[in-house]
């Protein structure tokens, strides 16, 4: 039991099999669903989760999948189906926004690639992947050219405090870009149902040490624009593509402040690779392993993908073939959280994936590294 604050964050075990039922939707266990529910596994704690992982849209679509939805409670099953109602129409929001930055962008001239969010909530089932803002990946050579395009359309730079906006100071625009590798967001007024407000966050750095490699130029040279659903948008090729969401991914479970804020281990993000790792082929693990290896992303790469097979149990010959051939001996040493202000290193005292992801306060579970340990 892992205690935070005084409050039990622990689930029991069936509650956390459930958990991982309803989130798997592309391995349906019917039967195992169906026993679960009827023993009373689907309880407050395992709701809070789902919804607090972004996974709500997912869980009800594979009750309604495996034909269950009557054996949840009702409110355990009317709150998974709303929110799934509400994320198909948050959904339309965020494909017409979408679409608007694909049109802003193809005019600037500018090389860019839409991430994220912007390609994956259309590969979903409907209301199963939403997206908060439209992430774009560019060189530095074309950041300007970018800002200007979307300054002249109605965006300006800064946050959202209070559901308002708030502009960006120049101090805090400079600041940002020299030390994130990302500018400060752009916002847009849209009003549109479930988003007021569009943002646009541009990156041009694969980490948060704002480095410049060889990757960079590669990902952004080679977006190619494809099909998703009715639209297209200009993306990644697969294998750029799920590099950069390793690379993200690892980004966040490593670094402190995300511990701190309890973003590190979001599992909509572990089940964006799963979705693709399921469409994958061996000619697609071919081509992962040879780009992974020419821009020295392998170790991350290896982790994060051991990462999701663990948490979802994944039992793909061909991932756990790729893990089996290329993960590095060494992996556990990648399993580090460092703190960039501070200029420490931790470990976790807790190795189990499972375990760690379901407890209330990670970084009390972190020890400082002394020395070379």
């Amino acid at each position: 039991m892992i205690e935070s604050g005084g409050k039990d964050y622990s689930m029991n075990a069936s509650e956390q099999e459930l958990f991982w039922c309803l989130c798997r939707f592309l391995d349906p266990e019917r039967e195992r669903i169906a026993a679960l529910l009827q023993a009373g596994a689907g309880t407050p704690a395992v709701l809070g989760q789902l919804l607090y992982n972004r996974m709500a849209g997912v869980a009800y679509h594979m009750l309604a999948k495996t034909g269950t939805q009557d054996l949840a409670s009702r409110e355990f099953r009317n709150t998974l189906r709303d929110v799934r109602l509400l994320s198909i129409e948050k959904n339309q929001s965020f494909v017409q926004c979408r679409n608007r930055v694909a049109e802003i962008l193809e005019k600037s001239g500018a090389e860019y690639a839409l991430l994220k969010g912007a390609y994956l909530c259309e590969l979903y089932p409907a209301g199963c992947r939403t997206a908060n803002d439209v992430d774009v990946l560019t060189e530095g050579k074309w950041i300007t050219a970018i800002g200007n395009a979307l300054q002249e359309a109605g965006f300006r730079q800064g946050y959202i405090k209070g559901g308002r906006f708030v502009p960006a100071s120049r101090q805090e625009i400079i600041h940002r870009k020299m030390t994130r590798g990302e500018t400060v967001p752009y916002f847009l007024e849209v009003g549109l149902p479930y988003m007021p407000y569009l943002e646009v966050d541009i990156n041009f750095s694969l980490d948060y040490k704002n480095t410049i490699d060889a990757a960079l130029p590669a990902f952004v040279s080679e977006a190619k624009l494809r099909n998703i659903g009715e639209n297209q948008c200009r993306t990644l090729s697969d294998s750029h593509f799920l590099l950069h969401l390793c690379m993200h991914l690892y980004k966040e479970a490593t670094t402190y402040p995300w511990v701190q804020m309890g973003r590190d281990m979001n599992l909509y993000k572990f089940c964006d690779l799963y979705v693709l790792l399921m469409q994958y082929t061996l000619q697609d693990y071919k081509n992962l392993a040879e780009e992974a290896e020419k821009y020295g992303l392998f170790a991350q790469c290896c982790w994060v993908l051991s990462a999701v097979q663990t948490l979802l149990q994944i039992e793909d010959p061909m991932l756990l073939g790729f893990l089996a051939r290329y993960a590095p001996r060494d992996l556990q040493k990648l399993d580090r959280v460092v703190d960039p202000a501070g200029k420490k290193e931790f470990v976790y005292e807790t190795p189990d994936l499972q375990q760690r992801f379901f407890a209330g306060n990670r970084i009390a579970l972190l020890r400082e590294v002394q020395g070379d340990a």
